[in-house]
């Protein structure tokens, strides 16, 4: 089921741009994934871990990232930056159907000797 509600002052391409900036020059999708072209605004070409390739651009993220943007009471296209991992999570679901890889930092509980 795809969502059809849209901010007014902000389309989804404004979205879609902020999401790929995010996602590729805030480098959450480099912990999965190879950048193999970036026009720097709507479309990026990248290779996953597996070697498969993918373009990512409004066709492929629209319908994930619109389903985000109606989630939410009022949505702006800075609120991809506003949430941690946010864009690679909205990436991830557009090309895969679910979250698969995470940049989880894992440390130890400081214990008291």
């Amino acid at each position: 089921m795809r969502a059809t509600h849209r901010p007014e002052d902000a389309g989804l391409d404004t979205f879609v741009t902020r999401l790929l900036i995010e996602a590729v020059e805030g480098c959450g999708i480099r912990h999965w994934a190879r950048i193999d072209s970036w026009d720097g605004a709507t479309a990026a070409d990248i290779t996953d871990l597996g070697g498969e390739t993918f373009r990512l651009d409004a066709g492929t993220i629209g319908p994930t990232l619109d389903n985000f943007v109606a989630g939410g009471p009022r949505r702006e296209p800075l609120d991809v930056d506003s949430y941690i991992d946010i864009a690679d999570e909205i990436i991830q679901t557009a090309l895969f159907g679910c979250v698969i890889y995470r940049t989880t930092v894992r440390r130890r509980p400081h214990i008291e000797a």
